[in-house]
């Protein structure tokens, strides 16, 4: 069995308003609407930019990243190239002593050490070669990256602009249906305006919903009581929803 609510109090003036009342404060509450999807714009807009700045401080930092990679394969390709130069100088003066003695043991001591240096020189160049592998990647993706940046930040300049202009728009649009709104309230009896405003107050906009040709409630989308639902289609009064007390029309 459906539980039936009692109206309150505050609400029993809208049984007895008259059509004209409520076709003017259906007229406020689309002003009113449209005043609340302008300033929810507004106040999202300042998120969005930090949003959209932080994307930018992103993509920057991985082109920084990117060049701080191709700067460290570049020092590591000089200080293997740097090692490799010390090794054949070793091997020189290897070459040089080996020439100058006499004695077999530090002949062939000679021998070993530029045998060992020179595969140690061929595991460098392999090495080297390597780095230069990765260096050239790192340098086309840090190329890429450049690019994304410079794409990114006219990308970005352009939406931030776009923002600014939908601000200064957006406000000055807020500015007319506030003036236009308040001259609306001002032709609208102190009472059934004062009744709406406390319920746009509680239960924000729209508080006066259609009912379908069921009987749902346009704003809680509950079946409404038969004797509420008969009052709205004879079209002669005004009635309220018995689950959300949102009014009906």
């Amino acid at each position: 069995m459906k539980k039936s609510f009692p109206l309150p109090p505050r609400m029993v003036g809208w049984q007895a308003m008259n059509h004209a009342d409520l076709d003017q404060l259906l007229i406020l509450q689309e002003k009113d609407a449209r005043i609340a999807r302008l300033r929810k714009e507004l106040a999202a807009l300042p998120e969005q930019r930090t949003r959209l700045l932080r994307q930018m401080e992103a993509i920057k930092q991985k082109a920084l990243d990117a060049k701080k990679e191709v700067a460290g394969l570049e020092k590591d390709i000089r200080d293997v190239e740097g090692t490799i130069e010390n090794k054949r100088s070793y091997i020189g003066k290897m070459k040089t002593l080996q020439s100058n003695t006499r004695r077999n043991e530090e002949y062939q001591k000679c021998i070993q050490e530029v045998e060992k240096t020179e595969a140690a020189i061929d595991e460098l160049e392999n090495a080297e070669l390597e780095l230069m592998e990765r260096l050239e990647t790192a340098k086309e993706s840090l190329a890429q990256k450049i690019l994304k940046v410079q794409d990114s930040q006219k990308e970005m300049e352009e939406i931030l602009a776009r923002f600014d202009r939908t601000a200064e728009t957006d406000k000055q649009l807020l500015d007319n249906l506030t003036a236009e709104r308040a001259d609306l309230a001002a032709a609208i009896p102190e009472d059934s305006l004062g009744e709406y405003e406390r319920m746009t107050k509680s239960k924000g906009v729209p508080v006066i919903v259609p009912m379908d040709e069921k009987g749902h409630c346009g704003g809680c989308h509950m079946v409404v009581t038969d004797n509420a639902r008969m009052k709205v289609l004879g079209g002669h009064e005004t009635d309220y929803c018995d689950n959300c007390h949102r009014i009906l029309h």
